[in-house]
């Protein structure tokens, strides 16, 4: 696993008060949403103020009168509660796609912010990450009669279209930016042919300058940039400007709209031609995400909350078509009242569609974690594979040619060494780490003498660390070229991926050829030459697409009812624009010194960041051919035109949910399936949403943001009309309802055919006769025949005219009893109802405990020597061992960390481990900060082993207190009391009402309800009552690697 590099941070005291030493009052990052609902949501409801939602298929007018009545009024409402704070410590006001501000502000200013009536929700300020030649002909865009030739052929897919890419900004000199072309055709940026007209007449954004970037960078391609950085700690080799200084905003915004016939090369070596989803979209750069230190003791490169959610705000006054949003919490899942899902809910209100990265925490991440960006306004994109690879050669010095995967192999004859020969003074040969090449970037320090490695090729042996570090530890220590050699016991794969320094990637087979080669030589004779790049296509149909193993699956931690991901598409091994290599602090600062800029560069790249652009390329397109399309239609026909992906094999149960299985092709890897662009321009049908469906839908939730849900009737989420049909609760029948649209040019008949395993799926009416224009109501009763309980079934619902297929996942769960999971409250004394459904009539039978305080030891930890590497259950230095018994009969155990209960002022950086009795880590948490949870519901019972892992502890140690909760059955419990009907009815809402008192202030109480039929447990409700005062958590994952080891 990468980590993210060690520094140390110092704080500043203020001296006040006649000289004596006073700290100035400890300020975070937060999002407050007052209650209003944004402009481009505003349905009515306020006295004397008329709706400002545009009418599908309209924009947003923000000069209309009635518009800024409404804004205006906002900005009063907004200023009566910046009032009651510093007018210096307010970042970003919102008032577009979001109702509210961003604010530094101390703990008692939060906590009065909390009990504010105008304030609907305060979040923390916290900070996400950011998560192609061959592609469009994978996917038939370029193909007769496909895509791009239904709009006019490549040379108008896109055409005034604009699409804002929310990312790390853009290396403006890619020719993939380009206005110009050649006599050839080829893009440049001067002489030429200017092969562009000016902006859309909707344009309004604008071009800002900055540090390497003024706005001449722009053009008629590139027609906007805005930057939206952090308050301060903004890294020295960060530009202070649009200019990308990452990469991976250059490589999506080239994957979604870069321009055609731009010729591409991968470290000198030529990879042909590259071309973007939308070729003639214009493109507008809007950077969320800087490499800077947020107070968390070093540089990294992340995205703050309230950067995005005030990008969206201004993309859409902008004007544009689509947002692209290749970022998202590393630690997954979300809530649909989450600031940027809010922001995106707006903006899909205003008419803009939205695709954003599904996650790249896959079964292949030792950290899995569920699928992100959950809401059903907006496409969320899971990451496939195509069939195209690269192969390149170590040619030896004996005439021996080996072939391997490569896509930048390029190095001239030169001496082998096999890096465990390469060790510098100290290191011992049968250090497993020096033969694996770490290095630096692994958190250790240099093992290798460059003396040994300068202007030599390196053989490093896989395994331990990410490949990428093996490569780059060689380039530090001067070698000119790498061989990975797969190893004995390993893995046995050869993934294609991107390095900085020429590389080949050999097979186990031809590891032992090179070794025995270099074995006979003569001392240091033994040479090689990487070369011979080229690619390869594998035709078996079942080779690709298959779902990445990276790629986040489902079900919706949120809501199950809503299928997540979407859909699918490639992300993986995408060839795009890139950072240039800049090797010296002078190539660095060359665009804003003057200097000779390093060359364009491009790179392969896998994520659902890579998968991303590829839908918001293609959204673009659509709305091009369809411009009357809602974002939900445009989601519609992309999803109900997919197809299955292939195969990979997989069928473990998901961590998050154990009744549903982590397999690709199943909905919850690829989603609808594999996007298919030429049929989703003739859909036949579509599934349309608004503005007051999703207001519905939100009222139907239980959520920590209060929503104005008068004169509202909730909608289940089951019913809201999307493309998929998921019922999480199916207690012996289910009955969900849709609406279908007929976007044909001539009236059809549709037939519905569907199954789903275990269970009659009855479509009522089977058949639609449908006008163009025209819509259809259907209903579909799912009836449990043999459907295993508590387990997913997978199956589709398909209407077919003949020419028209229109398909939607189907997934049910068949359950005894369904009620809510979690009951939350921060009140020492309190009660609370809930809804409780049965598929059976009888009476329910109750095991519950106390609330319970946790148990809490106190102890200091050092800072680990390697926290690259966890040693847990077995000693390390800063890795404290607690051993915990488990009882039989345990309802819930929790273990936690807190950052208040944690010494280092907020800079310690310490982690969470569980392992069972044979030595395995079974559960972890490695959040940034000390705010760090594992939790176990109906644990085997048994000795386990807790370690607390001293990540970053600045000054060396740090004192800290593990709050620890195992909650066993207490039927005669005093402060807790669960009230449920005599008898229940099948398929009839009852309620179970919740009551506690006597609770002490300052602590966090932990207790477990389940709920029984005939003995066996049919459901569970965990309640939370933190009665600390608790304010939001500013822990977010660290950052997940797609690089494969």
């Amino acid at each position: 696993m990468m980590r993210r590099q060690l520094t140390t941070s110092v704080g500043l005291a203020l001296m006040i008060m006649a000289g004596m030493a006073h700290a100035e009052p400890v300020r975070h990052s937060y999002i407050v949403q007052l209650v209003d609902k944004p402009a481009a949501s505003y349905t009515g409801g306020v006295a004397g103020l008329k709706a400002t939602k545009p009418a599908a298929g309209q924009r947003l007018q923000l000069d209309a009168a009635h518009v800024q009545a409404y804004t205006n009024y906002l900005d009063q409402q907004r200023s009566a509660v910046l009032n009651t704070l510093s007018a210096d410590q307010i970042k970003h006001e919102y008032k577009i796609v979001f109702n509210g501000f961003s604010a530094m502000l101390t703990d008692d200013e939060a906590r009065a912010l909390k009990k504010n009536s105008a304030v609907a929700r305060l979040s923390a300020n916290v900070n996400m990450r950011t998560s192609t030649s061959y592609t469009p002909t994978f996917l038939g865009l370029n193909q007769p009669g496909g895509l791009w030739d239904q709009v006019g052929g490549q040379g108008a897919a896109g055409e005034d279209t604009v699409i804002a890419m929310l990312d790390t900004g853009v290396w403006p000199e890619n020719p993939g930016f380009a206005d110009r072309v050649d006599d050839s055709g080829a893009p440049v940026f001067e002489g030429g042919t200017l092969a562009y007209g000016p902006p859309p007449a909707s344009w309004k954004g604008v071009c800002e300058p900055g540090q390497g970037f003024s706005p001449s960078n722009c053009n008629n391609k590139l027609i906007g940039a805005r930057i939206f950085p952090p308050s301060s700690g903004i890294s020295p080799y960060e530009y202070i400007s649009v200019r990308d200084s990452d990469g991976h905003g250059t490589h999506t915004a080239t994957t979604a709209a870069g321009d055609a016939n731009v010729a591409a090369n991968v470290g000198g070596v030529p990879m042909g031609k590259v071309i973007g989803m939308a070729p003639r979209a214009r493109l507008a750069i809007y950077k969320v995400c800087w490499t800077a230190d947020y107070g968390n003791g070093g540089y990294e490169n992340s995205c703050p909350t309230d950067s995005s959610v005030a990008a969206i705000e201004q993309a859409v006054l902008d004007g544009v078509n689509v947002i692209s949003f290749s970022i998202g919490s590393t630690a997954g899942g979300g809530s649909f009242d989450e600031p940027t899902e809010q922001a995106f809910l707006a903006a899909a209100n205003a008419g803009v569609f939205v695709s954003a990265a599904g996650g790249n925490a896959g079964p292949d991440n030792p950290a899995q974690a569920p699928v992100t960006h959950i809401s059903p306004w907006l496409t969320t994109v899971a990451n496939s594979t195509h069939n195209r690879s690269y192969l390149g050669s170590i040619t030896l010095g004996n005439g021996v040619k080996l072939t391997g995967v490569s896509n930048n192999a390029n190095t001239p004859s030169a001496p082998l060494i096999l890096a465990k020969d390469a060790g510098k003074r100290g290191t011992r040969p049968d250090d497993i780490h020096v033969a694996q090449c770490y290095g630096p970037d692994d958190n250790v320090g240099m093992p290798f003498d460059p003396a040994k490695v300068k202007g030599k090729i390196l053989v490093c042996d896989r395994g331990g660390n990410v490949l990428v570090n093996k490569v780059a530890s060689a380039m530090a220590a001067g070698a000119v070229g790498v061989v990975i050699v797969n190893v004995e016991g390993g893995a046995t794969t050869l993934p294609s991926q991107y390095y900085n320094l020429s590389t080949v990637h050999i097979n186990l087979a031809d590891a032992k050829t090179l070794k025995s080669y270099m074995a006979q030589a003569a001392a240091g004779k033994a040479t090689g030459a990487l070369g011979d790049v080229r690619p390869t296509y594998d035709t078996n149909p079942a080779a690709a697409p298959i779902v990445a193993g990276s790629s986040s699956r489902g079900p919706n931690v949120a809501d199950a009812n809503i299928l997540k991901p979407d859909i699918s598409a490639p992300g993986s091994d995408i060839l795009a624009g890139y950072l240039p290599n800049m090797a010296t602090v002078e190539e660095f600062q060359a665009p804003y010194t003057g200097g000779k800029l390093a060359p364009p560069a491009w790179a392969f790249l896998t994520g659902t960041s890579m998968a991303t652009p590829h839908i918001s390329g293609i959204a673009a397109v659509l709305k091009q051919r369809h411009p009357e399309w809602s974002p939900a239609a445009i989601k519609s026909a992309l999803m109900t035109t997919a197809f299955d992906t292939q195969s990979d094999g997989r069928t473990a149960p998901l961590a998050w949910d154990s009744s549903a299985l982590d397999t690709g092709k199943l909905p919850w890897g690829q989603g609808a399936g594999q996007v298919a662009p030429t049929p989703a321009a003739d859909p036949g049908l579509i599934y349309d949403l608004g503005a007051e469906d999703y207001r519905r839908f939100l009222c139907g939730q239980t959520l920590n943001t209060h929503f104005d849900c008068t004169g509202v009737t909730p909608l289940a989420a089951y019913d809201l009309n999307l493309p998929s049909l998921s019922v999480a609760a199916v207690m012996g029948n289910q009955t969900l309802h849709r609406t279908v649209t007929n976007v044909g040019k001539t009236a059809a008949t549709y037939t519905a055919t569907a199954s789903l395993p275990g269970f009659k799926v009855d479509v009522q009416p089977a058949s639609l006769v449908l006008g163009p224009g025209a819509k259809g109501d259907y209903t579909v009763k799912l009836t449990r025949t043999d459907a295993p309980m508590h387990a997913w079934q997978y199956g589709s619902l398909t209407w077919s005219d003949g020419t028209h297929k229109v398909r939607s996942p189907l997934t049910a769960r068949a359950v005894a009893l369904d009620t809510s999971a979690q009951i939350y409250s921060e009140a020492t004394d309190g009660a609370k109802v809930a809804t409780l459904r049965t598929g059976f009539t009888g009476q329910v039978g109750l095991v519950k405990s106390a609330l319970q305080a946790p148990e809490q030891s106190e102890s200091d930890i050092a800072q680990m020597t390697d926290p690259g590497f966890i040693t847990c259950p077995y000693p390390a230095d800063g890795l404290n061992i607690t051993t915990v018994s488990i009882p039989n009969g345990t309802l819930i155990a929790r273990f936690a960390l807190y950052n208040a209960d944690t010494g280092g002022d907020g800079q310690t950086d310490l982690d969470l481990y569980l392992a069972n009795a044979d030595g395995q880590v079974i559960q972890m948490s490695e959040q940034v900060g000390s705010d760090e949870m594992i939790t176990m519901v109906k644990p085997t019972p048994g000795e386990y082993r807790l370690c607390v892992a001293g990540y970053s502890v600045p000054g060396g140690s740090a004192h800290y207190k593990l709050s620890s909760w195992v909650v066993t059955p207490d039927a005669a419990a005093n402060n807790l009391k669960v009230n449920l009907p005599g008898v229940v009815y099948a398929g009839k809402a009852a309620s179970v009402s919740y009551g506690w008192s006597g609770l002490d202030s300052g602590k966090r109480y932990l207790g477990m309800v389940n709920f029984l039929n005939a003995g066996a447990v049919e459901g569970s409700t965990m309640l939370e009552v933190d009665t600390t005062d608790p304010l939001p958590s500013f822990a977010y994952g660290r950052r997940v690697s797609n690089n494969r080891k």
